[in-house]
């Protein structure tokens, strides 16, 4: 017990979470508004936010791996929170009279004004695609132990990005495109996202390495042996 009424020490691993947990909510809000920008990839249509956000998945296999799913649970919640407040901030602001036209009203609004839609899309996949996604991993882990991360990796992460591809095109721009080009965006939204995933992989493997050695455990390959004796 600390003395004198002195708070205790935070522990290397509460802080390693802290981190992990502040950065994962920023992705998830960077990737917001980067989604409001459609650029074109060999003609195809790709929102700005498919850039960033395949890294919320190496964090949220992370954060699982070494926390476990119900606290993955709290931090995807925060991170729904801090987006959540982000939407209703630009909202008030945007609705906010002008100073005068040389404020930038007009900018604010057509960059931000759009972000309603887009963030009730990304928030409603992200909570649905993040949940699945640390079900699957766990339930992998729960097979194979410490042994082929990459396959609970990539395996919850395909799953996850199936429904997070769905459910934020559909609703952040369903009927605002061509319905072709609607198709195109989610056929390449996914496969894009998949694929920055599997080139990031060795990330995957760095960070958790970077986190055993950070917390003081077993590398993952003395973790297998020892699972294996």
């Amino acid at each position: 017990m600390p003395k004198n009424g002195a708070a205790s020490p935070v522990s290397t691993r509460t802080k390693l979470l802290i981190y992990l947990s502040a950065l994962n909510a920023g992705i998830l809000l960077i990737s917001n508004l980067s989604a409001a920008k459609i650029w074109s990839l060999f003609g195809i249509p790709v929102d700005g936010g498919v850039i960033i956000f395949p890294l919320s998945y190496i964090l949220g296999d992370v954060i699982v791996e070494f926390y476990g799913r119900k606290t993955s649970k709290h931090v995807i919640w925060a991170s729904f929170i801090l987006s959540a407040l982000a939407t209703v901030t630009f909202w008030i602001v945007g609705a906010l009279p002008a100073l005068d036209e040389g404020t930038n009203n007009a900018a604010f609004n057509t960059i931000l004004g759009s972000v309603p839609r887009i963030v009730a899309g990304s928030l409603i996949a992200y909570v649905a695609a993040q949940l699945l996604n640390n079900y699957v991993f766990e339930k992998i882990k729960q097979k194979t132990g410490s042994k082929w991360l990459v396959v609970r990796s990539l395996g919850s992460s395909f799953a996850a990005h199936v429904v997070d591809t769905l459910l934020f095109d559909t609703i952040a721009f369903a009927g605002t495109m061509p319905f072709g080009d609607f198709v195109n965006l989610t056929v390449f939204a996914f496969v894009l996202a998949v694929s920055f995933e599997a080139i990031l992989q060795p990330l995957t493997y760095v960070a958790v390495a970077a986190v055993r050695k950070f917390l003081h455990m077993p590398t993952l390959k003395e973790a297998i042996q020892s699972e294996q004796k």
